[in-house]
């Protein structure tokens, strides 16, 4: 089976395939395509069913194989599509051939992304030089840049389609407020933020010249209103019903992401891909896999519970994969099972758990069925009882907000600013807006500062200075 690289007309992105047709094949008519099947299925549905353009498949990504059946069957229909065109005319094949007069959007991005910004090297280490020195973007930024041009595609293909001088800032302008309406603001400034990197790149390698701008990037000074801070933190019936709703569910990671979120602030990206290094002077030292940083938390007695039950689960499958692995095998599987988080879904294809760690969104989507179960609660077998009460609250959390909650319950336990940012990696100027949203009507932290005054005034405090 061909390597993903060498599968024609199709492109990875962290192991999802994507149909990104060139310049010609764009101006046959072919659209750019997620290759994932719908969801649900039809019946007698096949990865070779997908057309070209096809947009909102919801479904699982293709594998390898299918991708492969998909391409060469997308290579039989554009051959087929050619014989069907009339033979050109000895004049025509003569003539000479015409470059585009007009740089285009589409042109911009695909120029964009093919430059050696893009082109992340595969050894860690050197990856992490790289975007230190701002040689490459972080492979993060790169998913976001892509699914932020993409927004733009989709939207608005005659804008995608047009000249980048014709472009001006009433245009982009308008571009914005229409994404504002269909997507929100969030999105809407994320698209034209990244449309104007973009058209930053290609100015000043000389692609154009802005002339419809009068010379300046139509996509700055655009005035886009800012969305208010999403900041929200769980309450501790919050946090219990969904560990306890995980458990129950038999996702006990879940659980595990939960209490490791409330117990170090770490954010979702960083807690999926921490390894443990176990007690080192009464701290849990863990390592980010992806970025190398070493996170040292105080462990907790509820976290230190979680994990060891999560090392219990997991022991014979290690002993299973080490007993059947080789010698040079043996180094990569050690690291994978370090992981604190790895996906323990019971696979019944294959009768097993593989103890993978979690791809692309694939975790946020097992949040989300946690959550929808916590919010509607679980019944007792009688059908009357409640096993685990609803918690209609939860309707609105996400679980980002565990970061939040971490910083507001350690303020609420009298932890200050800087000690908080120790744990949780915040800067001073984002751990304060988190506080400032709830910790001021907080009824514990204004009987907390009455009871500080009372023992400074107690004390004989003094209120004029140089006595």
């Amino acid at each position: 089976m061909p390597k993903p690289s060498q599968i024609k007309h199709v492109s990875w992105r962290d192991g999802r395939p994507r149909f990104t047709p060139g310049p010609e094949l764009r101006d046959a008519g072919y659209a750019s395509t997620d290759l994932r099947w719908p969801d649900p299925a039809p019946e007698g549905w096949a990865p070779v069913s997908l057309l070209p353009g096809t947009k909102g498949s919801t479904g699982r990504w293709f594998s390898r194989g299918e991708a492969v059946d998909w391409s060469d069957a997308l290579c039989r229909q554009i051959e087929k599509a050619a014989k069907a065109v009339p033979a050109a005319t000895p004049a025509a094949a003569m003539a000479p051939v015409r470059r585009a007069r007009h740089y285009t959007v589409a042109q911009l991005a695909e120029d964009w992304q093919k430059s050696r910004k893009f082109q992340l090297p595969t050894d860690k280490a050197e990856l992490r030089r790289q975007v230190a020195e701002k040689i490459v973007y972080a492979p993060k930024t790169v998913r976001d840049y892509r699914q932020k041009l993409r927004v733009v595609e989709d939207f608005d293909p005659t804008l995608w389609a047009s000249p980048v001088d014709a472009l001006s800032q009433p245009v982009l302008f308008g571009l914005y407020e229409e994404l504002v309406a269909a997507r929100g603001i969030s999105t809407a400034r994320g698209a034209i933020a990244t449309l104007s990197i973009a058209l930053g790149w290609g100015k000043r390698r000389g692609k154009f010249t802005f002339r419809e701008n009068l010379g300046v990037n139509p996509a700055q000074d655009l005035q886009m209103a800012t969305p208010p801070p999403r900041i929200r933190f769980g309450t501790r019936t919050e946090i219990e019903t969904l560990i306890a709703v995980a458990d129950h569910m038999g996702i006990p990671e879940s659980g595990d992401m939960t209490m490791l979120g409330v117990w170090s602030g770490q954010r979702q990206g960083d807690r999926l891909a921490l390894e443990d290094f176990g007690l080192i002077k009464g701290r849990r030292h863990f390592r980010q896999a992806k970025t190398g940083a070493i996170v040292a938390v105080l462990e907790a007695p509820e976290l230190e519970r979680r994990l060891a039950a999560s090392a219990e689960r997991r022991r014979a499958a290690k002993a299973e994969a080490l007993l059947g692995a080789e010698a040079e095998e043996r180094p990569a599987i050690e690291r994978r099972f370090k992981r604190v988080i790895l996906n323990e879904h019971f696979d019944k294809r294959f009768e097993k758990c593989f103890w993978r760690p979690f791809e692309g969104q694939n975790y946020s989507h097992v949040f989300a069925r946690v959550k929808a179960v916590a919010v509607a609660g679980v019944r007792a077998e009688n059908g009357i009882d409640w096993l685990i009460k609803p918690c209609k609250t939860l309707a609105d959390f996400q679980e980002p907000d565990l970061r939040d909650t971490a910083v507001t319950w350690l303020a609420l336990a009298g932890c200050t600013i800087p000690e908080i940012c120790a744990i949780t990696g915040h800067s001073l100027t984002s751990a304060t807006r988190v506080l400032k949203h709830y910790l001021a009507v907080h009824p514990e932290m204004a009987d907390s500062a009455i009871r500080k005054m009372a023992a400074w005034y107690d004390a004989g405090g003094e209120t004029e200075f140089g006595l």
